[in-house]
């Protein structure tokens, strides 16, 4: 069942367009499965082989070693999407997948950084290095913009718009949104690419220039990556003084949740996050809730 596995991830790869971490995910569940049914047929085994017992024993097994609910889920989704696919070229009509039920579990509310965190990690960068220019920036598009980090580093210098205020983010399955940036975002962007940009782009091999046009690199000139820019965010949050663990995820989080602490509505916060369903956006509305409920507690007499 290899070879199938690996024919499915290479459609999503290539004509579905899925981000690199959902892809891995896909692969990790897939692989398990293709690993287990060998371990009980034969690694000859075909997806028409597979019956709903070997789904529910496979799926029985991950639960026993501890796999968490929300994971669970996620493997019965990447099982469904791959039996689907196989009836689709196959023409078949068996579907071990079909009557089985996505596991339900308690969504976690995010973590949020309060306004005043959040404020002082953006000033945490220092304004005298090109690298403290462009950390500022991309500090300022995750928190003043919400997006994701992967979007974020992803940016060509064509997709900020800085007259028009507004930047294009390619999010998951490639698609595109345009989300507005914020006053101070377009000034931290614009002093990035006038004052901190150029100089770190001196160093860009030859090789490189003319592919893209990468808004944020390194001082080799090359794509910053994720685990680069995590670093410096875990010293920023140590400037800032934040006790909390920093992720730029929880950048995006506090955007949304701020949004909606004033007002904003939750479809323009759903366009602007891109979350394809506004189930997923709702968890804004819980965590503000929370949020409703400390300050009552702290400033109400009889609380």
């Amino acid at each position: 069942m290899d070879r199938d596995v690996d024919a499915f991830m290479f459609h999503l790869k290539v004509q579905r367009g899925l981000s690199p971490n959902t892809l891995l995910a896909y692969a990790r569940s897939l692989t398990r499965f293709a690993q287990f049914v060998a371990g009980i047929l034969s690694r000859e085994a075909r997806p028409s082989d597979v019956s709903r017992d070997h789904v529910e024993a496979f799926l029985q097994a991950r639960k026993a070693s501890g796999l968490s609910p929300r994971s669970l889920a996620a493997t019965v989704v990447a099982l469904r999407q791959f039996f689907a696919w196989v009836r689709e070229i196959t023409g078949g009509s068996a579907n071990p997948l079909e009557d089985v039920e996505i596991p339900r579990f308690t969504r976690r509310l995010p973590i949020v950084l309060s306004e005043d965190d959040v404020g002082a990690i953006l000033r945490a960068p220092p304004a005298t290095t090109p690298q403290g220019l462009r950390d500022r920036a991309i500090l300022e598009l995750l928190y003043g913009s919400g997006l994701r980090i992967s979007e974020t580093l992803g940016l060509d210098v064509g997709d900020v718009n800085l007259t028009a205020n507004f930047v294009l983010a390619r999010g998951k399955g490639r698609k595109e949104r345009l989300v507005p940036i914020s006053e101070p975002c377009r000034d931290a962007v614009s002093t990035f690419l006038r004052d901190g940009r150029p100089l770190l782009m001196q160093r860009r091999r030859p090789a490189l220039r003319g592919r893209r046009d990468p808004m944020f690199v390194t001082a080799r000139g090359t794509v910053l990556t994720r685990q680069g820019f995590f670093k410096n965010l875990r010293t920023y949050g140590i400037l800032a003084g934040v006790m909390k663990l920093i992720s730029p995820h929880k950048l995006r989080h506090s955007f949304a949740t701020h949004l909606v602490e004033n007002g904003a509505d939750l479809r323009s916060v759903q366009e602007m996050l891109g979350h394809a369903d506004i189930s997923t956006t709702e968890v804004y509305t819980h965590v503000s809730r929370r949020h409703l409920q400390e300050v009552y507690k702290k400033a109400h007499p009889r609380a």
